[in-house]
């Protein structure tokens, strides 16, 4: 699908309000995925709160390097803590709407923000090297996705 865009300035509007009109020729799943993709825009938060032992603990967002989990126990690796919590991993990728990470096996999501590299590994799998030096490893299944999110 091509997209065309165009900027009109309306000096009558707020400033903190943008409007946004998709216009085509069906309801097709590109358009779909189009305003799914601005709806992720708009409910965008900067903060998950993580309920870690018997308190609440506000993240930020671009300080998450990477989520594993092992049976019920999410490990969050942020640039300067390793948080335990209770949890799924599918739940989580829910709250984590701003586009940057990405599932890379059934036990992990990457920030793509903190992938310093890719390298091959056994059986077509990868390894993605972390800023924080963490190595995880990037399935099959889940490495078309990882390439069309870094545009190869």
């Amino acid at each position: 699908m091509k997209i065309e865009i165009n900027y009109q300035q309306k000096d009558d509007m707020p400033t903190d309000k943008a409007k946004v009109i998709v216009e085509a020729r069906s309801f097709s799943d590109d358009v779909q995925s189009l305003l799914k993709t601005i709806e992720k825009l708009d409910s965008h938060t900067d903060v998950v709160p993580l309920a870690v032992d018997d308190r609440v603990v506000m993240i930020q967002l671009d300080e998450i390097i990477a989520i594993e989990v092992y049976k019920n126990e999410l490990t969050v690796y942020t640039q300067t803590k390793v948080h335990k919590l209770k949890g799924k991993l599918k739940e989580i990728y829910q709250r984590l709407n701003n586009g940057d990470f990405i599932q890379i096996s059934k036990s992990a999501l990457i920030n793509l923000n903190h992938l310093s590299s890719l390298e091959a590994s056994f059986s077509g799998n990868m390894l993605a090297f972390m800023d924080n030096d963490e190595k995880l490893t990037v399935s099959r299944k889940y490495l078309p996705q990882l390439k069309e999110s870094l545009g190869m």
